[in-house]
């Protein structure tokens, strides 16, 4: 009987000094305290990821969320992502290993590594051709790689969808949620998230609200859990003020309509009614907004190319423009990535270097036609290899919106939104863990293996 007291003291004794220890290092070595502790993370992170590839996957999709988060090692920008990416890819040789009934083929996949394997490679050879800041170009191309990197693999592995969504739309509801309460507290700010900016918020958001409308078909996936955690994401991606973001959620919106037309009628009417009667108001008050920071103001000019910021991209548009018809064969190839506010230092407010907000200008801008012909084979092989396209046009179209004002192409998450789709038209060509799971259920009780249907 004095066995298990003992034993309890000296567990006591040990985490009681341990405790200690990590206290008085802590304070004595602040530095060394956070080495150990990132060193103590990363382990864990690895050893967790490499066992399960749900950690793997709430690991990955937490930094995708995170890439506002950054820290320079020798002049090179490192995000969160640029970490989580190379363990992710680990992760999924790794289930692939356990589970190989897990493994998929998408016959677009060929499509998809000649597009960005062609898309990076023209942004490379462009940058240490014509590039005014090599360095500076190779670094982008760097971060566009890691961007896409993960892209085929992650179509070519059917994944547990209900837990894919389930997780993703916890961890952006967490990081939302907390982002609207700062709002609450200072309304004079705009919600960001953990994102680099809040456009860049507000385009994460959007994609995600059009991936659960991919999934929504599917109530085993998109449960009534999944919509009430997702409450938070739309508020947030409202208060982010990015007008891009309000016009691809408003096409969601629409589409949402179109689908429960027969099931919801009175909701939708009034719904059509209370959104005729916002349109009337801001039409009255239009001319009666003055301040160009208020949230009201971002409402009322949601599209307005005559003043504020969309007046200032449209004039960097044109310059843009500009540069590329004086171009010689250059324009083939582009002048390497992000080489915009390379050549254009000081913006026309003589505040700060240009900014080319346009993925679609940008890229030829960047990589020239040859490398926007590789993106636009990407581009077509992913949604070509999602089965239910109609489900999937809001999320590509909510993208490409947002990206039409905000270049985002930089940042993984727009990519693995769109990979997930091509996921899941894959995932009923295997058996499953789960149907596995229920052979084995199945036989262990008795019953034989010839009454056992498994759908291939």
């Amino acid at each position: 009987m004095s066995v298990r007291p003992d034993r309890s003291s000296a567990e006591l004794g040990g985490f009681i000094v341990l405790a200690f220890s990590a206290v008085y290092t802590a304070l004595a070595i602040p530095l060394a305290a956070i080495v150990a502790v990132c060193a103590a993370a990363s382990l864990a992170a690895v050893v967790l990821s490499l066992r399960s590839i749900r950690w793997a996957w709430c690991i990955y999709f937490s930094a995708l969320c995170a890439n506002g988060l950054q820290f320079t090692v020798s002049n090179f920008t490192v995000r969160p992502e640029y970490i989580a990416t190379p363990l992710f890819l680990a992760a999924l040789y790794s289930y692939t290993c356990r589970e190989p009934d897990a493994r998929s083929r998408s016959p677009f996949a060929v499509g998809m590594t000649i597009g960005t394997v062609g898309l990076v490679s023209v942004g490379l050879t462009s940058g240490m051709l014509f590039a005014p800041e090599t360095a500076a170009s190779l670094r982008m191309a760097v971060q566009l790689g890691v961007a896409l990197i993960a892209v085929v693999p992650l179509t070519r592995v059917a994944l547990d969808h209900g837990f894919v969504v389930r997780s993703g739309t916890a961890i952006l509801s967490a990081i939302s949620t907390v982002s609207v309460a700062g709002f609450v507290l200072d309304p004079s700010t705009r919600v960001d998230g953990l994102a680099f900016e809040p456009n860049i918020m507000g385009c994460l958001c959007a994609g995600w609200i059009g991936v659960l409308y991919y999934f929504a078909g599917d109530r085993a996936v998109v449960t009534r859990q999944v919509l009430f955690l997702a409450g938070p994401i739309p508020i947030a991606l409202i208060l982010t003020t990015t007008r891009a973001a309000w016009i691809a959620l408003a096409i969601i919106a629409v589409c949402v309509m179109v689908r429960n037309a027969t099931r919801y009628p009175i909701t939708i009417i009034c719904s059509l009614v209370a959104f005729t009667l916002a349109v009337a108001y801001l039409h009255e008050v239009y001319y009666r907004v003055g301040d160009a920071d208020t949230f009201l103001w971002r409402v009322v000019h949601v599209i307005d190319t005559e003043s504020g910021t969309g007046a200032y991209r449209l004039q960097l548009w044109n310059i843009a423009i500009d540069q590329i018809a004086a171009r010689d064969w250059s324009a083939v190839i582009g002048t390497g990535l992000n080489t915009f506010p390379q050549f254009n230092p000081v913006d026309p407010t003589n505040v700060a270097a240009a900014y080319l907000s346009s993925m679609w200008l940008a890229l030829i801008y960047d990589v020239g036609f040859v490398g926007f012909a590789f993106f636009a084979v990407l581009g077509v092989s992913l949604f070509l290899g999602v089965r239910h396209k109609k489900q999937a046009i809001p999320l590509f179209a909510a993208l490409a919106i947002c990206t039409s004002v905000t270049n985002v192409i930089w940042f993984a998450f727009p990519w693995v939104f769109m990979a997930l789709t091509v996921t899941a038209s894959r995932a009923g060509s295997k058996s499953t863990s789960a149907a596995r799971d229920a052979r084995r259920r199945s036989h262990h009780r008795g019953r034989p293996r010839h009454r056992v249907v498994v759908n291939a």
